[in-house]
Formats: structure tokens, C-alpha cells, sequence
């Protein structure tokens, strides 16, 4: 380890900050991760966990819990709206060709189980960091209302609308995807919807179904919008079930089970990759430094990936700007690969010409397997 880093502070308390945490404290490194939430509630709905990230999570120990909580995906395939298969993948194939199982899980069920591998004191809540100051011998971290907290290094962990980021680089903006995605958990006992995983295209829109346990499902639903439109929970789901009307089952069925206010609206921004994610003593991870749009489901394991190779860099180099620069070096070809190619899908999946979208689905459909599982093992395969 790094004999200049002996107390890291993290701003942040997600997954890409409690799994940096994990990792730095197994090195014997002293993490703190600020939270500004006053709670950690229940809060989001589901996300995919890619082999590639099992792998990394094993090596934080924490890969059988994940698998326990969450639900394997055997296999999945994208269709029409009608639901006509234009792709698929074959039962337990997943697992046969990345080593490592595909989990769909609930974000908080996640969640429960980094926090449960840190001690009770390394979360501290109601900490919303304003500002940090840096010189030669270490960092010093503000927070509203006067608190205050020095390290050796600050990782900003705080999402996509990072604050640290802003007062790092306030030039970089945020991309807008041109669509708006919905979100929901439902039990059900429908075994279309517990079944296979699947995302089905119409135009401009689309439609995804994971189940994320034995009896929850997690849905997704996009439309081509501007940004900003906000809709009362209301308004929100009968949107969605006029939009969605006439696709084929469960989707509907998932639309009416969903309460209103527990659907959750988001417009779907990412960032353009950007040349650096270091200054002195700071650095950011996961989507303060890399945010991707949410098609290829690797967003929550870039932060996972990336949280382990930054604990790795400070435990192997002496020096922290080397071990900072390997950090650079090593995650951002990978994680500006996911965001071009995440943004590309996302630009195909949302056509919204009919006559595109039926070009779109032919090319789809006639692809070879092999031509079409290129992309996926590249993101899936990698190892650390």
C-alpha cells in the first residue's frame, strides 16, 4: 500500500463508493464514505449485474451473497412490440461463456449487502460535501453545516450530477440521450413476467422485463422526449399504459400493477468520455467519472470494476500519482468503450421512423448469433 494513503474519504455512499470503500478497507486502508441522504431507504428498483462484475465482486468476497439475493438470467431476447423474437440467447448460455452467472437484483438488496460488509461507523449520513481544498500533505472534505473531514485522498463517488466533478472540471456537461426512462418493481405470480428475460422495440420506444427475485419482476419503459418534461405519478403511468397499449403480454400487466407513485422517472443522460479523472489528490469513480446511458446494463458494473481497480493501483503502487495514473490508464479505454457502444445501441433501440424500425428489426433478426454476441462478450469477458 501506498505509504502516502493511509485514510481515504469518499463522498458518496452508492455502489461504486461502498464497493471502493470494501475494497480499500481489505488493503488496511481507513475509508469514510459521506452520504447526503438523512436515510438509506428502499430506494430505486432493479439492475443487471454482468458476469464481469460477479468476477470482481468475488474478489471483494461479496459474489455468493449477490447471487443469493438476486436471479440468475438463463437467457434473454429482444423482440417487437408484438412480441416476435428478433434475437435470443439459449438457456444457461450466459453463464457457459463469461464463467460467472448474470444477476438481475433489486439496487437496494444490493445495497444491504456492501453496507453489511463494512463496519457500522465507515457510513456517515446527512453529509452533503460543498466544497474540499487540497495541498501537498492531504485534503480537506466540507460539508454542510460546518462539518469538515481530512485525508490523504478524496474519491468522489456522487453519481452522475457529481459535486465534485463540478469543482473539478466545471467545463464538462452532461449528454442528453433524447429519451426518458420509467421504472418499476412488481410481485407478481404471472409466469410470463417471471419467465424469460426480454426487451422488446417498437418505435421510439422500448420495453424491458428482469425477473429480480421469486416473485418480483423489474420493468423498464423509454419514449423519445425532451428533457425536463416532468408528470405528476399519475399522469406518469397513464402515459405509459397509453403508450404502451396493445404490446404484447406482460407488459400491460406489469403497467396496471405498478402503484403510480412508486414508478420512477428519470431523463437518461451520460457523458462524453473525458480525458481525465484525476487532480492531486482527488479522483472520481463510477458515474461521476464514467456515466453510460442504461443499454448494454453495465453502468452499475463500471463503478463495481472500477472500485476494485482503484483499491488495487493504491495497494501495488508506492506512489499515489502513479497509482493514480495506472487507475486512468487501465479503466478509461474500457469504460469509454461501454459508453460509445451503450449510446449507440441506445440510438438504434429508440428509431422512431416506422420504416427504420422495420430495416432495424429485418437486420435483427437475419444477424448470425456470433456476429450479434460480439459485443456482449467483449463487455462481459473482461477480466481484472
Amino acid at each position: 500500500m501506498s505509504d502516502v494513503v493511509k485514510r481515504v474519504i469518499i463522498v458518496g455512499g452508492g455502489i461504486g463508493g461502498l464497493c471502493t470503500a470494501i475494497g480499500l478497507r481489505q488493503a488496511g486502508v481507513e475509508a469514510i464514505v459521506y452520504e447526503q441522504a438523512e436515510v438509506l431507504s428502499q430506494v430505486g428498483a432493479g439492475l443487471t449485474i454482468w458476469a464481469n462484475a460477479i468476477k470482481a465482486l468475488r474478489k471483494l468476497g461479496l459474489a455468493d451473497a449477490v447471487i443469493g439475493a438476486g436471479s440468475k438470467i438463463e437467457h434473454g431476447e429482444i423482440c417487437t412490440a408484438g412480441g416476435r423474437t428478433l434475437s435470443r440467447s439459449e438457456p444457461g448460455e450466459l453463464e457457459r461463456l463469461f464463467g460467472e452467472p448474470t444477476v438481475a437484483i433489486h439496487r437496494a438488496d444490493l445495497h444491504d449487502i456492501l453496507l453489511s460488509a463494512l463496519p457500522a461507523d465507515t457510513v456517515r449520513l446527512g453529509a452533503k460535501c460543498t466544497s474540499f481544498e487540497q495541498g501537498a500533505d492531504g485534503v480537506t472534505v466540507r460539508f454542510a453545516g460546518s462539518q469538515a473531514d481530512r485525508g490523504d485522498l478524496l474519491v468522489g463517488a456522487d453519481g452522475i450530477h457529481s459535486a465534485i466533478r463540478r469543482q473539478l472540471f466545471p467545463e464538462v456537461r452532461l449528454r442528453y440521450s433524447g429519451y426518458t426512462a420509467w421504472r418499476g418493481v412488481v410481485t407478481t405470480g404471472d409466469e410470463a413476467a417471471l419467465g424469460v428475460t426480454s426487451e422488446s422495440w417498437g418505435c421510439g420506444s422500448r420495453f424491458g422485463i428482469l425477473r429480480i427475485d421469486k416473485e418480483r419482476v423489474y420493468w423498464f419503459a423509454t419514449a423519445n422526449a425532451p428533457a425536463g418534461r416532468t408528470l405528476t405519478p399519475a399522469e406518469r403511468k397513464g402515459f405509459l399504459q397509453q403508450r404502451f397499449r396493445g404490446w404484447h403480454h406482460p407488459v400491460e400487466l406489469l403497467l396496471e400493477s405498478t402503484p403510480s407513485e412508486e414508478i420512477l422517472q428519470n431523463d437518461i443522460y451520460d457523458l462524453k468520455p473525458i480525458g481525465r479523472w484525476v487532480k492531486g489528490r482527488i479522483v472520481l469513480l463510477g458515474d461521476a467519472a464514467h456515466p453510460t446511458t442504461p443499454n448494454m446494463g453495465q453502468g452499475a458494473c463500471m463503478a463495481i470494476e472500477s472500485s476494485f481497480v482503484l483499491a488495487h493501483c493504491l495497494s501495488q503502487e508506492r506512489d499515489l500519482d502513479g497509482a493514480l495514473r495506472r487507475y486512468e490508464t487501465e479503466r478509461m479505454p474500457r469504460t469509454a468503450w461501454i459508453t460509445d457502444q451503450s449510446w449507440k445501441i441506445g440510438r438504434i433501440g429508440q428509431l422512431e421512423n416506422p420504416l427504420a424500425c422495420k430495416a432495424r428489426d429485418f437486420v435483427l433478426r437475419i444477424l448470425p448469433a456470433t456476429m450479434t454476441r460480439k459485443t456482449l462478450e467483449r463487455a462481459a469477458s473482461y477480466e481484472l
